[in-house]
């Protein structure tokens, strides 16, 4: 049985820390290999017809792949190009699930959220539709007097948990070989456990995209995202015991 560590708020800082170094073992593949992910989203969101969706169902596949990199970097293994395509090779249709159940999230959640707030955003939602002003919506839901703000408060609180149920589901269904609905049950209770160091790690990466973002010609992005998607390995690796084994290296260690 998988057990979920409870760590320190101090390993929010930790795990960015050892991400930073994961990608330093090899910047190029680092680097270049998570454009690869970002450059597969944006290319399956181009498709005319159903491309949004089909980014969300893909998404998973193309986390796992990146996270396969982060494993060889963290064993210090040759890391070879195919291994961002890693997850169209092993447990493919479990993690396309997973991308389905974010789909299936996604729809609940705007279903509930317009449900709360009735005739009021449903037509807030129609005008939006005309102008594609998304800054208007926003002022008009938060304008005094909207009772727009039950509806937002429910909306976000109900995403927020769809994303916790989500962010470590493709590493658990690719590297523990959990069905997609335990990798959900896993991911939720991992997070909820580990929410003051997850808090610490959200503010902190809030910080590094504030520094990213005054960086000329977006090259931010460039370290910002690697580290993302390195950390969030390492977070994984720190808060499932099972994840790691005796003879392997650990990578998040006290300082």
């Amino acid at each position: 049985m998988m057990e979920i560590q409870k760590v320190p708020a101090s390993h929010g800082l930790l795990w960015i820390k050892h991400g930073y170094r994961l990608i330093m073992r090899s910047p190029l593949h680092a680097i270049s290999l998570v454009m690869v992910f970002i450059l597969g989203m944006m290319l399956a969101m181009l498709i005319p017809v159903g491309g949004v969706m089909l980014a969300m169902l893909l998404m998973p596949v193309l986390m796992a792949g990146y996270m396969r990199v982060c494993r060889a970097l963290e064993y210090s293994e040759t890391v070879v190009p195919r291994y961002i395509f890693a997850g169209f090779e092993s447990r493919t249709a479990q993690l396309v699930s997973v991308g389905g159940m974010l789909l299936l999230g996604m729809f609940v959640v705007s279903t509930i959220t317009v449900m709360v707030g009735g005739d009021a955003l449903t037509e807030l939602l129609n005008t939006f539709q005309k102008q594609q002003d998304a800054n208007a919506m926003l002022e008009a839901m938060l304008a005094p007097g909207s009772g727009m703000l039950p509806s937002l408060l429910t909306g976000l609180t109900l995403l927020f948990a769809l994303m916790l149920a989500l962010q470590y589901a493709p590493m658990l269904v690719f590297f523990d070989h959990k069905s997609p609905m335990e990798a959900l049950k896993l991911s939720m209770r991992g997070s909820l456990r580990n929410f003051t160091p997850l808090a610490v790690y959200s503010m902190l990466m809030q910080l590094l995209a504030f520094a990213a973002s005054v960086i000329p010609l977006n090259l931010g992005l460039f370290i910002l995202l690697p580290i993302g998607l390195t950390s969030m390995y390492v977070s994984y690796r720190d808060i499932f015991s099972e994840a790691k084994k005796d003879s392997e290296p650990e990578v998040v260690k006290g300082e």
